[in-house]
């Protein structure tokens, strides 16, 4: 399964229910439906900084990760944001050898 970074942003509300102490559902509402898609959220961080909420998520598929996300963010909680695709060392040593195949 592919691994993805999402750096996205927490929208007023979102901070609202946090204040309100429902931390706990900004981190069990992202696992839960990650499932939905076939994923799973691995690690998941509040930060400070560009953005407020940062996950590492598994997912099978760029297109279930774009939909977790629209999905996500459709529920106006999360705002702009940024999705990284991660590649393992192995995935990476491979992508050097076809690389190196162009000559």
């Amino acid at each position: 399964m592919a691994q993805y970074l999402w750096q996205t942003s927490l929208t007023s509300s979102a901070w609202k229910d946090q204040v309100s102490g429902n931390i706990a559902a900004l981190f069990d509402t992202g696992d839960a439906n990650a499932g939905h898609f076939g994923g799973k959220v691995l690690h998941a961080w509040v930060a400070f900084g560009e953005y407020d909420f940062i996950a590492v998520v598994e997912m099978p598929d760029n297109e279930s990760m774009a939909a977790y996300v629209l999905a996500m963010t459709a529920k106006g909680h999360y705002s702009a944001g940024k999705t990284t695709i991660l590649l393992s060392g192995a995935e990476t040593d491979r992508a050097l050898n076809r690389a190196a195949s162009l000559g």
